[in-house]
């Protein structure tokens, strides 16, 4: 029975404000959108446009924290073999799938660099962008579940 191992929370896909929960099950990565940049539509209106943009994007930073708030509160209540088909952007990478893995932190942000194959001769690179404070805990979950797999140990 699939069970869940650990997740990173908060990591950044194709963009710093595409935003992800990684959920590392005992079979694949299920990796679960948390905050897109099309969730929130900003319209100007005539007082922010005389008055500035600070308090429009201090209420845009809360309806965000609201919106992830909301996605992370229905992830907890849906079994794990329909995580992948509550949202479009929800995607699964299964470990078998999956030729090397690394983290990499060099001058700029740590990234969890995943190589998978799906058909022979084919290869892709997922980058997800993952906060500092959470290196330790990606180490430890890719040791767990892709030990095999992991360069640069």
């Amino acid at each position: 029975m699939e069970q869940i191992v650990g997740s990173l929370f908060g990591v950044s896909y194709h963009t710093f404000d595409t935003l992800y929960d990684l959920l590392f099950t005992t079979e694949r990565v299920v990796a679960c959108i948390i905050q897109h940049p099309n969730d929130f539509r900003y319209r100007l209106t005539l007082k922010e446009f005389l008055f500035g943009h600070v308090l429009a994007k201090r209420a845009e930073r809360i309806k965000r924290t609201e919106i992830a708030q909301e996605r992370r509160h229905r992830l907890q209540a849906k079994p794990l073999s329909e995580l992948v088909t509550l949202h479009p952007s929800n995607f699964e990478i299964r470990y078998s799938e999956v030729t090397s893995v690394e983290i990499t932190s060099g001058h700029f942000q740590p990234q969890l660099k995943l190589d998978i194959s799906k058909l022979p001769n084919t290869k892709q690179v997922i980058r997800f962008t993952i906060p500092r404070g959470q290196i330790k805990e990606a180490k430890r979950l890719l040791n767990l579940v892709l030990a095999s797999k992991v360069r640069g140990k």
